[in-house]
């Protein structure tokens, strides 16, 4: 096999294959930088005796983290993606160490699982603000009475609020799955003796049940989480309309149910 050094220097490697190549470094050292980062983080309680004073202490500072981040863009949801992956990916490990390993089984299975859907989500949301900005233009290009400044107002935040979630949900994406390979490297290093892995993990189930239930106070939702707003409201239009056409396939087929029970010939149910 071609080292990565050896294909980069090589003068006829597609350009593309250099580029794969590169990202692939430059995540690899995020992924380094991060591992490192977070066995510190953990290193303050798994490195000491781990009473309920330590423990007490260990969580208060960790709640601390969260006070300072939640108020950014997107800080609750950020930490509930933080804390969500890092509680699925220790439990799967502490699992596996009981019921012969069943139930760290089932852990990654339902890890493969919610990656699954975090990953049509993604995709799902790029699509539904590609076809609103599709509708957008068709609109503004019939033009019309229908089509007041009010309307096009309501379709240009709607359109970003859809831009916006579809950004939002990439990055939660990418981050989440940064943090997985972070954790696997954290956990399953076979350098480290598996008490002291056991241990890492008992403290990323700590700090990942804070980060998971962290809320804002009605008092620190402000009008300066725009962003935040117009995401929500997209997601409840995109229900509205998905309610909508539920509805009116509901009422299509009741029509048609109600026709066919009108004609002679056609056996009832």
């Amino acid at each position: 096999m071609i080292a990565p050094q050896l294909l980069l220097s090589l003068p006829r490697t597609p350009r593309r294959i250099r580029r794969r190549l590169e990202r692939a470094r430059v995540r690899q050292e995020r992924v380094d930088k991060l591992v490192s980062k977070l066995k510190d983080r953990v290193s303050v309680w798994t490195e000491t005796d781990k009473g309920e004073d330590v423990t007490r202490a260990f969580q208060e500072k960790m709640r601390l983290e969260v006070e300072n981040l939640k108020m950014e863009s997107f800080g609750i949801d950020i930490l509930h993606a933080i804390g969500q992956t890092y509680v699925s990916k220790a439990s799967s490990l502490l699992r596996s160490q009981k019921f012969l390993g069943f139930g760290g089984f089932f852990s990654r299975l339902r890890d493969k699982g919610t990656l699954v859907k975090e990953t049509w989500n993604t995709i799902s949301s790029a699509i539904d603000a590609q076809q609103t900005m599709e509708d957008m233009a068709r609109m503004e290009e019939k033009g019309g009475e229908d089509w007041t400044d009010e309307k096009r107002s309501e379709y240009e935040r709607r359109v970003t609020g859809k831009i916006l979630t579809a950004a939002w949900r990439g990055s939660k994406w990418e981050i989440q799955s940064v943090l997985r390979e972070v954790c696997d490297a954290l956990l399953n290093d076979k350098k480290v003796p598996l008490p002291k892995r056991l241990e890492r993990a008992q403290a990323l189930v700590l700090i990942g049940d804070i980060f998971s239930k962290a809320q804002r106070s009605p008092e620190e939702e402000g009008d300066y989480l725009v962003f935040e707003q117009l995401v929500a409201e997209a997601a409840i239009k995109k229900e509205d309309e998905s309610k909508r056409k539920k509805d009116k396939k509901t009422k299509e087929k009741s029509a048609a149910a109600a026709a066919a029970e009108d004609l002679p010939n056609v056996p009832k149910a």
